[in-house]
């Protein structure tokens, strides 16, 4: 289709021509429904003026039924009104009795009294017969026939209405000319086509300035549109000052480019907030993929815009303290790495020790088994020398001989009594270096503070062994010491026996008794040997658990050493800024458990050094 079909002065103008022609259609239909309306009006116009006539009539009839006339004066009387009855330009009312004779007619008075019966119009219709004919069938009634207009030459078709009067069998007619309704219907045509016209110019007017009211804002609204439609956003409205509906849409245009330019401007704001994202995200990646790769040293030093500064100032933060965090780590891996080391070869010299002293009391016990038996053998001769004795009485020629024996007892228990001195010495050195382990047990687990703990503990152990051996090294020291003072006290008995033998026989019974009383203390240290033999046994069981702690204990040491190695490994692969970059990790190495020494046989050797007695008093 054309486009021009499609603008709005088109539309509007086919809105204008349609309502012209719907106008002019609807003043046809109105003209012709007008023109029956006017034949029936007319109608009913001459149907009054009958009625107004017969009225007339009625009224004089009245009168002569009344008396107050004669039938005669009142047809004289109604004659004369009949005839001065007038309505419009030529309007008239006439009658005619039932015989057709005029009674009554103003404009032809000498048809007065002059039988029309046979008058007919030009078109052969005897008019007055149908009048009486529509009057006596229907009391009242039109009739159409063709008669001359007054003044005039020539017949006119004229509208005629016939009513009966029944008293005095008069019929009263009336008529109005169809050029008379014509005529008002020209006029009415006339003013009807003028008003058709006259509003067709105003409408065609009225639509004209509509149009131009319309399509002049539409193509300003249109020059706005395509304003931005390219951009141009500080380009003026003027529409959308108005109050209609361009305005309307001139404001709605306005909003709309506000909103454009915004989104336009959001639009370029988060194209920049984009880029700057997309930078964000790769300094962000690379710093984390340097991350992942364990340099603690990248950092983010370029500034992000204000929305993501915090973010680089929080990631810059996290890889200084990641950076801290790994630098302590180190540190203290690699103190602990040392410390394990330390621990480690203190748990080993502490073992070889352990072992030493299990082997020393090993051979300690072995010792004191013979000493027991020395004594005990002691005893059995101290018995024997008691009898021997009881018999001396009757043999004084064998007393230098028991004397001799005596003696030599005497010396043999002198002896043992300077062994078990020596074995003491020795219980009392293994005490003392015992003691000493500990005290470096206890110190060297403080140094390695809670991975240490469990060793100090078995330091404090060890330590309060070697004391409870000291204290029964003391209790035999005092028991020895007594045997060896009753001892040399035999010896004295004995020498001074043999130079006074001959008062053997006289001084046997103070000898009997003091026999009896060296067999009794014989007999002590034996108990009191019993006693030490059995401390040194505990002794060794101690020693023994002691030496299984400390291989637990090395064990241990050993471990935490590899657990350090395997953290430094772990950590090693971080890069580091700061001190603890200069802090490198040592290679991680394999360290065994060591096993246990064999033991040495029980075998015993005197110590080679005296014991400070006053020092280990002290101690």
């Amino acid at each position: 289709m054309p486009a021009f079909l499609y603008r709005i002065p088109f539309r509007i103008y086919s809105i204008v021509i349609v309502a012209l022609a719907l106008s002019a259609l609807i003043s046809l239909l109105l003209l012709s429904r007008a023109v029956e309306n006017a034949y029936d009006m007319r109608k009913t116009e001459l149907h009054g003026m009958t009625d107004a006539a017969i009225s007339l009539l009625s009224g004089l009839q009245a009168r002569v039924a009344a008396g107050e006339i004669d039938k005669a004066t009142a047809e004289a009387r109604g004659r004369e009104l009949l005839e001065t009855l007038r309505f419009g330009a030529s309007g008239y009312v006439f009658a005619l009795t039932n015989d057709l004779v005029i009674t009554a007619h103003p404009m032809l008075p000498d048809w007065v009294g002059t039988d029309k019966s046979d008058y007919a119009d030009v078109n052969g219709l005897k008019l007055f017969q149908e009048m009486r004919k529509v009057a006596l069938r229907d009391g009242a009634g039109p009739v159409e026939y063709w008669f001359k207009k007054p003044g005039e030459t020539e017949p006119e078709m004229k509208l005629g209405y016939v009513q009966e009067f029944k008293p005095w069998g008069w019929f009263v007619g009336t008529g109005a000319y169809v050029s008379d309704i014509q005529g008002e219907m020209a006029s009415m045509r006339h003013a009807s086509a003028i008003t058709q016209i006259v509003g067709m110019l105003i409408l065609v007017a009225i639509s004209f300035v509509l149009v131009r009211s319309v399509t002049r804002p539409l193509a300003s609204f249109v020059l706005s549109m395509n304003d931005v439609a390219d951009a141009r956003y500080e380009t003026a409205i003027p529409e959308a000052l108005r109050r209609d509906e361009i305005g309307d849409l001139g404001r709605n245009l306005a909003a709309f480019r506000d909103k454009l330019a915004e989104s336009e401007r959001l639009a370029a704001a988060r194209e920049e907030d984009r880029h700057e994202q997309e930078r964000v995200v790769a300094d962000l990646a690379s710093g984390l993929r340097s991350l992942s790769e364990g340099d603690l040293t990248s950092t983010i030093d370029m500034k992000f815009a204000d929305d993501y500064e915090q973010l680089r100032q929080d990631f810059n933060a996290t890889v200084e303290t990641l950076n801290a965090l790994m630098g302590e780590i180190v540190e203290n891996a690699t103190e602990i790495t040392t410390r394990a080391e330390e621990i480690s070869g203190a748990s080993d010299d502490l073992s070889r020790r352990t072992e030493n002293q299990a082997a020393t009391l090993e051979q300690t016990a072995a010792a004191m088994d013979e000493m027991t038996a020395s004594v005990r053998a002691a005893a059995d001769g101290a018995a024997k020398v008691e009898d021997v004795v009881r018999e001396a009485r009757g043999n004084a020629e064998q007393s230098g001989l028991v004397v001799r024996e005596a003696i030599g007892a005497m010396s043999e228990i002198k002896k043992s009594s300077d062994g078990i001195n020596q074995i003491i010495g020795v219980i009392d050195d293994i005490a003392f270096q015992t003691n000493l382990l500990a005290l470096n047990a206890g110190v060297e687990a403080a140094r390695a503070g809670e991975a240490g703990r469990g060793f100090a503990v078995v330091a404090s152990e060890v330590r309060a062994l070697a004391q409870r051996s000291s204290e029964a090294a003391k209790e035999i020291k005092t028991l020895i010491s007594a045997s060896s003072d009753q001892v040399e006290t035999g010896v004295s008995l004995v020498n001074r026996g043999g130079a006074a033998l001959t008062d053997i026989v006289e001084r046997v019974g103070n000898i009997a008794a003091l026999i009896a009383d060296i067999a009794t203390g014989a007999q002590e240290q034996s108990v009191g040997l019993g006693e030490i033999n059995v401390g040194v046994n505990e002794l060794d069981k101690v020693t023994q658990q002691n030496a299984a702690m400390v291989e637990e204990a090395n064990a241990a040491a050993v471990t935490m050493k590899q657990e350090a190695g395997n953290l430094q490994t772990l950590v090693a692969r971080f890069r580091l800024k700061g001190p603890a970059a200069a802090v490198s990790p040592r290679p991680r190495t394999e360290t065994a458990i060591p096993a246990a020494a064999p033991r040495p046989a029980a075998e015993f050797e005197p110590p080679k050094r005296a014991v400070n007695d006053a020092g280990w008093q002290d101690f």
